[in-house]
Formats: C-alpha cells, sequence, structure tokens
C-alpha cells in the first residue's frame, strides 16, 4: 500500500463542480473497478489535497479570484478542503497560478536543506553511507545482518540528528528522511539537484491529461514531458493535485 500525488487536467471548471470532474477523470483508474487486478488500477481512494508551503502558487493580481480552488469556493460537503497559506490554492485555471515561483519555491526549500545539512556536517564526526553498511551484510550475511547494517548506520551521530529533527518537525529534514540515506541524498551533484527541484516542483508523480490518458513516474521522460505539458495548457484549463492510495 502507498500513497502518491497525481495532477488532474480539466476543461473549464468552476470550483464546486471540480470535485465531480475530478471524480470522472479518475475513474478510469479505479483499482476496484473489477473484482480481478486491472492493469490499468492506479488507486483505491483519493482526495483533493495539499499542504500549506506546498500548495499552487498564485500570480498575485489574481489572489482573490473566484475561480480558484479553495476552502471558500469549493462548498465542504462535496470536499473539505482546509484554508492554505497567502497565495496558495489547491489549483485553478492554469493562467492564475505562478509556476515559476512554485519552482523557485522548490529550489529555495533545497538550498535551504543543503545549508542545514552542512552546518550538521561540521559539527558531527564524518557519516558513512548505509551503502557501506549494506556491502558487508552483503559480503558476510550469516554473521551481519541487514537489521545490523540499517542499526549501525543508525547510530552514527550525524544520522541520528537528522532523524531526532524529522520527527521533531524540523522544516529542513520531513519525515522522507526516516527512510531515506541523507549521506547518498546529499552526495549526488548540488547543481543536478536544484534543477531536479525545479522540474518537480509542478508535475506530481502521475499526470492526468485533457485527453484523458495518464502517465506517471514509471514512465521513461516523464518528469520532464510533464513539466511542458502543464506548461503549455491553456490558460483556462483547470490544474489540482489529488493524493491517491494504492
Amino acid at each position: 500500500m502507498t500513497k502518491f500525488f497525481a495532477t488532474v487536467c480539466l476543461p473549464p471548471t468552476a470550483p464546486r463542480k471540480v470535485p465531480k470532474a475530478v471524480a470522472a477523470a479518475l475513474a478510469p483508474y479505479n483499482s476496484e473497478l473489477t473484482e480481478e487486478w486491472s492493469p490499468d488500477g492506479h488507486w483505491d481512494w483519493w482526495a483533493i489535497h495539499n499542504g500549506a508551503g506546498n500548495a499552487y502558487l498564485v500570480l498575485p493580481e489574481h489572489a482573490d479570484d473566484r475561480r480558484l480552488v479553495t476552502a471558500s469556493t469549493v462548498p465542504r460537503r462535496k470536499a473539505r478542503l482546509d484554508a492554505l497559506g497567502p497565495l496558495e490554492c489547491y489549483g485553478g485555471p492554469r493562467g492564475l497560478l505562478d509556476f515559476d515561483g512554485m519552482r523557485n519555491r522548490a529550489v529555495g526549500a533545497y538550498d535551504a536543506r543543503l545549508a542545514a545539512w552542512t552546518e550538521l556536517t561540521a559539527i558531527h564526526p564524518p557519516a558513512r553511507a548505509f551503502a557501506d553498511f549494506l556491502a558487508r551484510h552483503e559480503a558476510d550475511p550469516e554473521n551481519y545482518s541487514r537489521g545490523d547494517a540499517k542499526e549501525e548506520h543508525l547510530l552514527q551521530p550525524l544520522i541520528q540528528d537528522v532523524v531526532k529533527r524529522a520527527l521533531a518537525g524540523d522544516p529542513h529534514f520531513d519525515m522522507s528522511f526516516l527512510t531515506r540515506d541523507p549521506v547518498e541524498y546529499f552526495a549526488h551533484d548540488h547543481e543536478e539537484a536544484r534543477l531536479w527541484s525545479a522540474r518537480s516542483a509542478v508535475p506530481s508523480f502521475a499526470l492526468v491529461a485533457l485527453d484523458g490518458s495518464w502517465t506517471d513516474g514509471e514512465t521513461d521522460g516523464h518528469w520532464e514531458q510533464a513539466d511542458r505539458y502543464l506548461d503549455g495548457l491553456d490558460p483556462d484549463t483547470v490544474v489540482i493535485d489529488v493524493l491517491c492510495h494504492c
């Protein structure tokens, strides 16, 4: 069982009608349409969802546009949407949304995360990547289990500090760092990581296009193609993110 976000594209649609339109767009990909497994099934429940700090950004001149999908434009009986931050929304016409601002926000977040990591590396002994411990396990599985590898990796002071910060809600180290190896994460080329942050800031793991087609991160070139597709949409096309479970 896993959760992921999908970006759904709709023809011009009033906010109060968006939940029903999203349901229709996603219906062909319901994994429970039939009793047997379906290769087209991708979800068993979904919800319109976004959180403050990660939601769609609105161009300032359109801040009060009632075509935006917000807690005030969608009746609560249709979708339980919470209020977001200033210039944030759940989606809306592409022409009202600040895609460049979202990319800048994502790159800024990566830069701040890297700076926080750099500060931690200055106060702790160097840490080894989990891959080093895993290699030892694979070389001698009888005397050094995978559990031993995980424990020894986690006991490193630098790794422990990151995990504690993630559990405490540190804005630079989210909950993904409970399972992600920070040594490996920050070993990547930083300029390439900044480019990836910008490229993945607007599209989600999955994309449902206007023609109803589904592509996702398992598709070669998905992120680049989805990013270009969303940029090229007609200004009146509605874009919205949903959280899916499968």
